[in-house]
């Protein structure tokens, strides 16, 4: 595996061999491609046995792929008639889209369970692009007889994961694969300016998002009603919790809405503004009954 493009044809079979029998595999094997194998004999993967799941009942309005749908709209006469397929999964390696390439190619990905609603996880099929890129959380390349399992050696691959642009926390990934003959470091630039796009795509959602919220949070009478039947009677834990979302907020210097689980079940939702004509943001916070608290998070 690497996370820049390598022109090598992948280990010799030979190499494969000795590490399954415990021998030494010398500098013929790369360290990652080396902790993977290692990762999979631990998860008692063999590379005659490993085997995509299919599954059923699969959220193909989650995130992710909303974030990818229209990436993969505008990539697919890219990919089209092309030695190559991509793929989209999500964060636990299940396959949502597919690109498609040339038609032999698309019948042979098939019959290894590449396709929509298989899971192709390294824990599922051993090393693979599409798979460990989740597990190592950066870009890699597969090629040849660096995959674990015997039917996927003769395709070289590139996995770049998608990151949530908030969070930092890996929501998915994109994958391009084709024949080992025809593979170039092409593939793993379409995979990472693809991986990029969706990343571009959830930030626009976020902000969306945030903007809905806030136009719900306005449209609700400022402060509500408050009466002696609703106090504002948040515990300790809960109001050093928004005091310290406040801050955060504050710190962001910019207008941002956030929701808050409470510990007595309600929700507190947080919208900071820019106050006009002063560097200033305020944050408010309303609460699932209609109260309104304002945090230490005001200046």
């Amino acid at each position: 595996m690497a996370d820049g493009w390598d022109d090598g044809k992948g280990p010799d079979e030979k190499l494969v061999e000795r590490f399954l029998d415990g021998k030494l595999t010398g500098d013929g094997v790369r360290a990652a491609t080396l902790h993977s194998w290692r990762r999979c004999q631990e998860a008692g993967l063999t590379p005659s046995t490993v085997q995509p799941r299919l599954l059923s009942d699969l959220d193909f309005d989650c995130g992710v792929v909303r974030a990818a749908r229209p990436v993969f709209e505008r990539l697919r006469t890219v990919v089209g008639g092309t030695p190559v397929n991509m793929f989209l999964g999500d964060a636990s390696g299940i396959m949502f889209l597919r690109n498609e390439g040339e038609p032999a190619l698309c019948r042979t990905l098939d019959a290894v369970g590449a396709a929509p609603g298989f899971r192709f996880a390294e824990a599922d099929m051993g090393t693979n692009a599409f798979g460990s890129a989740l597990v190592e959380r950066r870009i890699c390349q597969v090629t040849g007889n660096e995959h674990f399992a015997e039917e996927l050696r003769g395709f070289t691959g590139v996995g770049a994961p998608i990151r949530h642009p908030l969070s930092g926390r890996v929501d998915g990934v994109i994958s391009v694969v084709g024949p080992n003959d025809t593979a170039n470091a092409e593939m793993m630039v379409l995979a990472r300016r693809s991986a990029a796009a969706v990343e571009r795509r959830l930030f626009e959602m976020v902000a969306e998002h945030e903007r809905a919220l806030t136009e719900e949070f306005l449209r609700t009478p400022d402060g509500g009603v408050a009466t002696a039947s609703t106090p504002l009677d948040l515990c300790r834990r809960d109001r050093l919790a928004l005091e310290d979302a406040a801050v955060r907020l504050v710190a962001q210097g910019r207008a941002a809405v956030v929701k808050m689980p409470l510990s007595d079940g309600r929700t507190a939702t947080l919208v900071a503004q820019p106050i006009i004509g002063s560097t200033a943001i305020a944050v408010k916070a309303r609460l699932t009954d209609g109260q309104e608290a304002r945090p230490n998070g005001e200046r």
